[in-house]
């Protein structure tokens, strides 16, 4: 989600405004004090500071302070959520794909050389391909040069850290008059300078050194230089809005929002079908110029953050029908650039709805014409709160896995939740990660703020890491890129939650044991298909932050016991 603020030095209001979705700013976040994605502030060119957000998502029932992206200062989307999943798993293979029946009880899978009911990793059974974890720089500044080898460790390395390998970065678009992103080069009257080719399209002057632009391609510089202990290998883009400003008017006022074309003309309204083409090629020239001016190829390209979600900052409406109609028009302007000819790999991503939902890409997937354009559903998840911790369950979006679509979740921040930082914090979100896994089938988990120094960020510019960090990372560090998902028992005891994965060549394997209770459990894992190597167990509680904890002897079945209030990740080979 979004929040927009006003000018000024950063605030703690900006961090409790982060509360219930994408959030933005109107100028850079400096690095030791950053909100939520959302926002909007101080003019960038001066330097300006974290920008505070807005009134809280829709359907929130008011988070405390500091939500990710998109939430007002009211607080983050704690709606309602999910219903409790279906009835226990009866040996963990019904429901995985619709994500009823293993997602509560199960059956136990007992103590220490206690049978289960049939293998609870099932290596042979293929589920979904994972493409990777990550997190936002949108708005940020890098860390001070005193503590940013320490927080770029502590997100990507995969010998210290979390080992990420996504991130998400923010379009400028914005033309506040007040803070102008002076992303699209303007001539003096206002209007954009383009030159028009012999196909009809556009080709827009971009400014590449704009403040935003300019960070990331500092990170991305920073990351490839780690070397090997850096594998991020996703790069995604998403606009808060279409260009637009009081000569362009490329918006249109809505029902939810009319433009205010001389003084916010980025907040809300819908974009005018008349500038469809425009706003492809605008997009086009961005994919095309980011190798050359940010230093990769970009793999997802997004649409629109949260045009469900009416707000105050930096954003827009879209329907359904508009995304299909918009979609049409983009292949068309793409196909005259040579878009996908030259970046085979680029991805279109929508709707990234605050919410986990479908609905705005429905008749695209409908379509057959429009149907191949659409290369990722991506969602938010900040319906998922402290409320519901227990009984969340994500939708499944069975309409785009039935179109064979990879769904990303690209956008979620505890940053309502009080300032926790402790292991309760941390197996909140790996629950959550969890459920998106298993149950709504996700290819994807980005979370909001990769740094800063409030609740709201993954790490932290100073101090000690917020456990929920390290929780990410039991399944970054070790889920590379490219892995699949295997079917497994997902809840073979109380409070236990249980996810397998496997590498490509099939030879590597990597089970995921969160253990939500207070008391210890002895945990048999099996295997349906040949037997496990020597299992090397990292784990994170209280104490422990993706600690190595030894190793346990191979076997078809091995016997480990899980540590109260803990995440644990066994990894290893498997052979015959």
């Amino acid at each position: 989600m979004s929040r927009n603020t006003t000018a000024g030095a950063p605030s703690l209001l900006v961090f409790a405004l982060i509360s219930s979705g994408c959030y933005r700013p109107s100028a850079p976040v400096d690095a030791s004090n950053p909100t939520r994605q959302d926002m909007a502030t101080a003019s960038p060119e001066t330097g300006g500071s974290t920008p505070s957000l807005d009134a809280s998502a829709a359907g929130g029932t008011g988070g405390v302070s500091n939500a990710g992206d998109g939430g007002g200062s009211a607080g983050g989307s704690t709606g309602p959520g999910g219903s409790t999943a279906g009835a226990p798993g009866n040996g963990g293979t019904a429901g995985v794909t619709t994500g009823g029946t293993t997602t509560t009880g199960g059956t136990s899978a007992g103590g220490a050389g206690a049978t289960n009911p049939g293998a609870n990793v099932k290596f042979s059974q293929a589920m979904q391909v994972i493409d990777g974890f990550g997190v936002s720089n949108a708005w940020l500044y890098p860390p001070q040069a005193a503590a940013k080898t320490a927080v770029y460790d502590a997100l990507f390395s995969i010998s210290k850290g979390a080992g990420l390998s996504l991130v998400r970065n923010r379009i400028p678009f914005r033309e506040n008059p007040s803070n102008d992103d002076k992303f699209i080069n303007k001539n003096a009257d206002g209007t954009y300078q383009y030159t028009t080719n012999g196909d009809g399209s556009k080709t827009f002057s971009l400014n590449w050194s704009n403040w935003d632009l300019n960070n990331t391609s500092s990170l991305i510089s920073d990351i490839k230089a780690a070397g090997a202990d850096y594998q991020v290998t996703k790069f995604m883009s998403t606009p808060w809005t279409p260009p637009n400003n009081s000569v362009s008017k490329w918006k249109l006022s809505d029902s939810y929002k009319t433009v205010d074309y001389a003084n916010a003309p980025e907040v809300g309204g819908t974009l005018d079908p008349t500038h469809y083409a425009d706003y492809a090629d605008v997009l086009a020239d961005y994919v095309l110029g980011y190798k050359a001016k940010v230093g990769v190829d970009l793999s997802v390209l997004s649409l629109q953050n949260e045009p469900n979600f009416q707000c105050t900052y930096e954003s827009a409406d879209w329907t359904a029908a508009q995304f299909h109609d918009f979609f049409a028009i983009l292949n068309t302007e793409f196909s005259k650039k040579g878009v996908f000819t030259q970046l085979p790999k680029l991805k279109i991503m929508a709707p990234e709805s605050q919410t986990a939902k479908e609905d705005l890409v429905v008749p695209t997937l409908a379509d057959s014409n429009t149907l191949d354009l659409l290369g990722v559903v991506g969602v938010h998840q900040y319906e998922y709160g402290k409320s519901n911790v227990s009984s969340y369950a994500p939708p499944t979006l069975a309409k785009s896995l039935a179109a064979g679509k990879r769904i990303w979740m690209t956008e979620f921040s505890t940053a309502a939740w009080t300032g926790d930082t402790s292991i309760t914090d941390a197996l909140i979100v790996a629950r959550l990660i969890h459920m998106d896994l298993v149950v709504a089938q996700m290819s994807a988990f980005n979370y909001w703020w990769a740094w800063g120094s409030g609740n709201g960020c993954l790490a932290v510019t100073s101090g000690t890491q917020p456990k929920r960090l390290y929780a990410l990372g039991q399944y970054s560090r070790f889920i590379r890129p490219d892995w699949i998902r295997v079917d497994a028992l997902a809840n073979p005891a109380s409070n236990v939650y249980l996810s397998a994965f496997k590498n490509p060549a099939g030879d590597q394997v990597a089970v995921v044991a969160i253990n939500a209770g207070t008391a210890q459990v002895p945990l048999a894992l099996t295997i349906d298909t040949g037997r496990f190597g020597a299992l090397t167990s990292y784990r994170t509680s209280a104490s422990e932050n993706l600690a190595d904890v030894g190793a346990v002897t191979g076997g078809t079945t091995v016997n480990v016991t899980l540590a109260p209030s803990s995440v644990t990740t066994f990894v290893g080979p498997v052979g015959p």
